[in-house]
């Protein structure tokens, strides 16, 4: 094996973090999604009524500004294998369901009334960090393993 910087590594190549188990990665990826919204410049524009398309039109969803477009930006996204900005990528990579994606990216679950002194992308991240929170059945599939594996 060749080691190389991420910065040498072709964008094409696939990353990955073998020691980190996939409800893990999910938190992370989570996280620095909630910190590149919080500090997105231009106002974040959440997608309308996503619930009323087909899933199929609704997985190719894609809007500028969007929170899945401002991790689209975000090189290290890229390099972990973030292949486009629509709701299927988003899905896939942040490892949603559709339920938890239009709870997260669909302005009908903001009340169309920001909090007061909240902007949309700061409750966008709250609720991304929301999600990164919950635990998983894998996570505690995995907990409980390790403990029953240390008695």
């Amino acid at each position: 094996m060749k080691r190389r910087s991420i910065k040498d590594t072709p964008a094409s190549a696939p990353v990955s973090r073998p020691d980190c188990p996939d409800w893990a990665l999910r938190r992370l990826r989570l996280e620095r999604l909630a910190r590149l919204v919080e500090a997105e410049k231009e106002p974040v524009r959440l997608f309308s009524t996503m619930e009323c398309y087909p899933r199929k039109k609704r997985l190719a969803l894609r809007q500028n500004g969007s929170p899945l477009a401002i991790a689209f930006k975000d090189s290290i996204f890229r390099i972990e294998g973030l292949a486009g900005d629509s709701v299927a990528d988003g899905v896939s990579f942040f490892k949603l369901s559709l339920a938890e994606a239009h709870t997260l990216l669909c302005d009908c679950h903001y009340g169309g009334v920001l909090h007061i002194g909240q902007s949309i992308g700061e409750q966008v991240a709250q609720r991304a960090r929301s999600l990164a929170a919950r635990h998983t059945f894998a996570e505690l599939r995995d907990r409980l393993t390790s403990w029953l594996g240390r008695r």
